[in-house]
């Protein structure tokens, strides 16, 4: 996906369901946008991560993964 969300536009967006380490902030039914709350700490590769998903095939599949500044 080309497009990366910032930190402070996804923080701004409200949290429409938590998983048990992210927050989806954004679900067109198409694609799906999540911000983990997780850290380097808890052993991820950088602070607020962010998951990028899109509807294909009958299920969802990570296209990106990044993270937000």
């Amino acid at each position: 996906m080309d497009i990366k969300h910032s930190l402070a536009e996804l923080q701004a967006l409200p949290t429409l369901q938590q998983s048990h380490t992210d927050n989806l902030k954004k679900d067109t039914g198409k694609e799906r946008v999540w911000l983990s709350r997780m850290t380097v700490a808890d052993g991820m590769a950088y602070n607020h991560q962010v998951t990028v998903e899109v509807f294909s095939n009958g299920k969802w599949n990570i296209v990106d993964t990044y993270q937000a500044q």
